[in-house]
């Protein structure tokens, strides 16, 4: 992929984000409502500055009347009336205004993150298998608000915040040319002082905070997930050594910022006081009023100085998650898939010189060639790393082979048309996929309104009924994280239910007893039997390392010789 043009202009040995430039990016990255609907943000922003402006000047005429000789106290206090109204209506639209934009930030996260997530799914289990999941739901989540939160809005006031000091000084300008000259003079230099001193290293603290905190959650995870082994080992030291560093990477670079953060308080104070000390050295006239005004703008200068001085270290510590985001949404390139026909699979599944090789180059086999039939119970054995999975990945779309092709039905399968083929397979993996949910939840897996009644049909064909009706709250049992409450064989068991549940036509079953006792093997083997028995029509493709479980199989495909094998039936009922 090109470089960002958000790191072209070199400073140095650092890449330094062009303001310019970065908004040009962040508005390519906008939906086509987003990019509408800037135009009314960029005018609630101009309308917001336009009464910040109007606030400071409604300010004026109560000071020249307080410095005015023969100004009456009622005089006074009914300005004081009419200045305080002012500031309330206009405070009202401010943040009726405040609103539009912050409504509008929230938008752009929502549909980043949720573009981000479909994206990542969508480019395949070879994309996934190759990238940390922790680091992938940290870029969706967290660098998505990132980018909202730390870029979209201190956007939004540094433009706001230099539009009411672009008024302020014209305004000064013309009223007394020689305090706004002044400060101008106060204000500028210090603030490209700053600027200058803190760009080179705003995005290296903000990229080392962000991945320390990446690590820091793979930590954590990775300890939750293997208490078991860690405390048997008595391994759980190394880990709380390693989020202990890994809090003190994003300790040191916190601190590191939060003094950055201090410098735009000091520097517009600094500025003030260099103003009036101009003022008193140069100026003529009424200094009185002058100073007046002077103060009164600087009332309201300083704090608009320092937001836009706060804003873009922000935006400086954050402008990584431009590039995360520009990345994540990236279209895969994978569309089209409404357009494709249904599948068929009235014939078979044809391999044809198939062959497969890493992204690395490193190839895993090739010029494969094997014919599956309807309703043919088919078995693949091999050595382990021989590509057994691999191959179950190419038969369910989820690999594009290197070479060769398959064909179901004579139809090719591609990318684009895997979730067509999709609807026809069940899949019963090592390890089975349990949400956090209920029976209920987890037989009919992606179905919003699940049919108990066929829930429980389908429980009875692998022998989970009565399991089931012995649960405390039946079919709305919660099954606890990651099934912790499960077996291992009534997790296949209600893998296999799930296929049966969508009334799949081919049923591809990976080496989902390997784990498992030779007693919970057995009872697995058998109810693949019985079923196949049952569904005389269903396909059943087996991947196994134990012969007693390729017993089923009516064929079996030798991967590392690339054989086929008559299996003969013996009675299993002893296994």
């Amino acid at each position: 992929m090109e470089k960002s043009i958000h790191q072209i202009c070199i400073n140095g040995d650092e890449a330094v984000p062009l303001p310019l430039d970065m908004v040009k990016e962040i508005f390519t990255l906008l939906p086509p409502k987003a990019r509408r609907r800037s135009g009314w943000v960029a005018l609630a922003v101009l309308v917001r500055a336009v009464l910040d402006f109007a606030g400071v000047a409604a300010l004026i005429p109560l000071l020249l009347a307080v410095l005015r000789p023969g100004s009456s106290r009622g005089e006074m206090l009914l300005l004081c009336g009419a200045v305080m109204g002012f500031v309330l209506l206009k405070n009202g639209l401010v943040v009726a205004l405040a609103r539009v934009e912050s409504s509008f930030q929230l938008e752009v996260y929502r549909d980043f993150s949720r573009r981000m997530f479909v994206n990542y799914y969508r480019r395949g289990l070879l994309f996934l298998k190759s990238k940390s999941s922790v680091q992938l739901g940290h870029e969706v989540n967290y660098v998505c608000y990132t980018f909202c939160l730390c870029v979209l809005a201190p956007l939004f006031r540094i433009v706001g915040d230099a539009i009411l000091i672009l008024f302020m000084m014209t305004a000064l300008v013309v009223w007394e040319p020689l305090a706004g000259v002044l400060l101008c003079a106060a204000f500028v230099p210090l603030a490209l002082l700053y600027t200058v001193v803190v760009r080179r290293r705003l995005r290296h603290y903000g990229q080392e905070e962000l991945e320390a905190r990446r690590r820091q959650s793979r930590t954590v995870m990775e300890a939750f997930r293997g208490y078991a082994e860690l405390e048997i080992a008595q391994a759980f030291g190394t880990s709380l050594a390693s989020f202990d560093q890994g809090m003190q990477a994003i300790v040191n670079s916190r601190q590191r910022m939060e003094r950055y953060q201090l410098f735009p308080q000091f520097l517009s104070e600094a500025a003030i006081v260099a103003g009036i000390a101009l003022l008193v050295g140069v100026g003529k006239g009424d200094l009185g009023v002058v100073s007046g005004v002077f103060a009164v703008a600087a009332f309201r200068l300083i704090p608009a100085m320092r937001s836009i001085l706060n804003s873009w270290v922000t935006l400086q510590n954050a402008s990584h998650s431009v590039q995360v985001v520009t990345d994540g949404l990236a279209d895969s390139g994978e569309n089209g898939e409404a357009t494709e026909p249904p599948f068929t699979f009235i014939h078979g599944i044809e391999l044809h010189n198939l062959g497969f090789a890493f992204p690395d180059g490193s190839l895993l086999f090739s010029g494969v060639n094997l014919t599956i039939r309807r309703g043919e119970r088919i078995g693949v054995r091999g050595a382990s790393g021989s590509g057994k999975s691999t191959l179950f990945n190419l038969l369910l779309g989820f690999f594009s082979p290197t070479e060769g092709e398959i064909c179901v039905d004579g139809r090719r399968l591609t990318p684009i048309n895997r979730s067509r083929w999709h609807r026809l397979v069940g899949y019963v993996p090592q390890e089975i996929f349990i949400v956090e949910g209920s029976l209920l939840d987890n037989v009919a897996l992606g179905h919003s309104s699940p049919d108990r009644n066929k829930v429980a049909r389908v429980l009875e064909q692998v022998s989970l009924k009565d399991w089931a009706d012995e649960l405390p709250q039946g079919l709305d049992t919660p099954l606890g994280e990651y099934g912790s409450r499960l077996s291992g064989g009534q997790k296949q068991r209600i893998g296999i239910a799930r296929a049966l549940y969508k009334e799949a036509e081919v049923l591809f079953f990976d080496e989902a007893t390997s784990a498992l006792d030779s007693r919970t093997e057995s009872e697995i083997n058998r109810a693949l039997e019985e079923l196949s028995e049952q569904c005389r029509e269903l396909t059943l493709i087996v991947i196994a390392h134990r012969e007693t479980s390729l017993r089923v199989c009516d064929r079996i495909f030798d991967l590392e010789t690339q054989t086929i094998i008559e299996n003969v039936k013996t009675d299993n009922k002893g296994i």
